[in-house]
């Protein structure tokens, strides 16, 4: 008899207004962002159009009320981004309350989940 593998399971934190305002792939293009400083290395990273990123980057900012990011404008020097104060501040509650809830729902599958091999 084949014994069935164990359950995992995976969460997906999205954080709404009227509509999404930040998740997991507005903090990733952030994260990307930051590492590299310019929102077209971050979207090129992600394998990602940079009309995208710059629409996902738009409609979450449009959604928080503030930027999330500080761009430069290109020229002899070239552009970059920057995270904002505020987008800072946001990708921290973000990671916080995540990673809460990820210890959490860790406890709770034990709980339910763990006699079922």
């Amino acid at each position: 008899m084949k014994k069935l593998k164990s359950f995992t399971y995976k969460m997906s934190l999205r954080i709404f207004r009227e509509e999404k305002a930040f998740g997991p792939g507005i903090y990733e293009l952030l994260l990307n962002i930051q590492e590299t400083g310019s929102l077209q290395k971050a979207a090129e990273k992600m394998d990602m159009a940079y009309s995208k990123a710059w629409k996902i980057l738009k409609a979450s900012e449009e959604q928080c009320g503030y930027p999330l990011t500080v761009r430069a404008t290109g020229g002899k020097g070239g552009g970059g981004s920057t995270i904002s104060p505020e987008g800072e501040r946001l990708m921290e509650r973000y990671e916080g309350f995540r990673n809460e809830l990820e210890e959490a729902a860790s406890e709770a599958f034990v709980r339910w989940f763990a006699d079922m091999e």
